[in-house]
């Protein structure tokens, strides 16, 4: 034992002489987006506000989003990364009652010691707003650029190493050898179309500049992609200048870009750069990525939010929670099964065959925005594009078969066959 200690002595001594020190752990950074968050005095899920959401085919979970993103909360407790970034569409439809109740919940986390950085996205900063505190709508108070700073000041609007004067966007440097670069890609606060301005760019270029030079690693992130995921949403969905804001990107050694706004978990790889879609944190199944970045490259996978568990844990007894992975599926099942039917059976004779392909193309659109298709039959897809052809879900279907790999994970370098 004591030849053993005095070797264990030796070698620490060794390494304070010469200047080595162990392997430095990955920097872990978890990425959301598309919160969509309703304050809990400002909403009233029944009414109008219910029958409209249930209804318009996007999945977004708005009863129960108070109590995933606590489960959300929960689990990052555990996990305790070091940064959470929040890539935009924070509050529903932009309400300030909304920004200021999820700044609340986020001082949970940033008191653990996490640091927590947010950009906003189309839905965020809007001339105008709604609440539903009956079910019903009432004109609510939106936020301006500047209130959006100030409601968010501990969380990215303070303690950046630079800030650009034409837009939302800044750069923080966790002085771990990486630099996060939160960029603003509202073209127009309240539109969905992303750009980002000639002055913005240059600002972008300055800071990616002095990053290389301090030999740090640029990892960026906004609301809007850079590249195409999805043909039929490129316009109003892509930055319109993101393939030279990716140029840009990549001449200074960046290589990860991180989004939203799509509610699809989708990555593209390209030879130079990889933009990675985050889910839609309001769809199920509530997904979050995590993020590992060290000298040798980066590692992303994404993870879902376990809800049932959280129920559980907290004595809550309602049993859609409890139950949270069936019932959750339903709710966005349903509502794809509901406009499919609408189209397929409207077109294809045969009720069997009708009903067929409208529980196969709901499940392909939940497949899609959850990132997993492994576990479903795709066997008879042509058939079903082919009996369905002229209509706009066939269309939309088409699209969405284009890449039916798994989008959960990925990694840079990226892996090779």
């Amino acid at each position: 034992m004591k030849k053993l200690v005095s070797v264990i002595l030796a070698m620490i001594m060794l390494l304070s002489v010469c200047g080595c020190s162990a392997k430095e752990p990955p920097l872990r950074i978890v990425a959301i987006t598309d919160t969509h968050f309703t304050g809990t005095e400002s909403f009233d899920y029944k009414g109008m506000f219910a029958e409209a959401n249930d209804s318009n085919g996007t999945g977004k979970q708005i009863k129960y989003i108070n109590e995933i993103f606590d489960a959300f909360i929960g689990e990052m407790l555990f996990e305790k990364p070091e940064y959470i970034i929040i890539t935009g569409d924070i509050a529903f439809d932009g309400a300030k009652a909304s920004h200021l109740e999820f700044a609340e919940k986020l001082r949970v986390l940033s008191e653990a010691g996490i640091k927590i950085l947010v950009l906003p996205g189309n839905h965020d900063i809007t001339a105008y707003a709604y609440i539903f505190p009956n079910g019903e709508p009432e004109v609510s108070e939106s936020v301006t650029p500047d209130e959006f700073r100030e409601i968010y000041s501990e969380f990215g609007y303070d303690g950046g190493i630079s800030y650009d004067e034409n837009s939302l966007s800044y750069v923080y440097n966790t002085e771990k050898g990486v630099r996060i670069f939160m960029l603003d890609t509202n073209l127009t606060y309240g539109a969905s179309l992303g750009q980002l301005s000639a002055k913005t760019v240059e600002w972008l270029e300055k800071e990616l500049s002095a990053c290389k030079e301090a030999g740090d690693i640029p990892v960026v992130a906004g609301h809007h992609s850079l590249l195409s995921h999805n043909p039929r949403f490129d316009f109003n969905y892509k930055l319109g200048n993101g393939d030279d804001v990716a140029e840009l990107i990549t001449r200074y050694g960046g290589n990860l870009y991180l989004c939203g706004h799509l509610h699809t978990q989708h990555f593209v790889q390209t030879e130079t750069i990889t933009d990675i879609v985050g889910g839609g944190f309001c769809v199920y199944p509530h997904r979050y990525g995590v993020i590992e970045i060290s000298p040798d490259g980066w590692k992303y996978e994404s993870k879902t939010t376990d809800v049932a568990a959280y129920a559980e844990s907290t004595g809550n007894t309602d049993e859609n929670l409890l139950n949270y992975p069936d019932y959750g599926y339903a709710f966005f099942y349903d509502s794809a099964y509901a406009q499919a039917k609408e189209t397929i059976h409207s077109v294809v004779s045969d009720p069997e065959l009708a009903e067929k392909y409208s529980v196969f193309s709901a499940q392909l659109n939940v497949a899609y925005f959850g990132g997993v298709f492994s576990d479903l039959d795709l066997s008879f897809a042509d058939e079903f594009i082919a009996a369905t052809e002229g209509t706009g879900w066939s269309s939309y279907m088409k699209t969405v078969l284009l890449d039916t790999k798994d989008n959960v994970f990925c990694q840079w370098p990226a892996e090779t066959e």
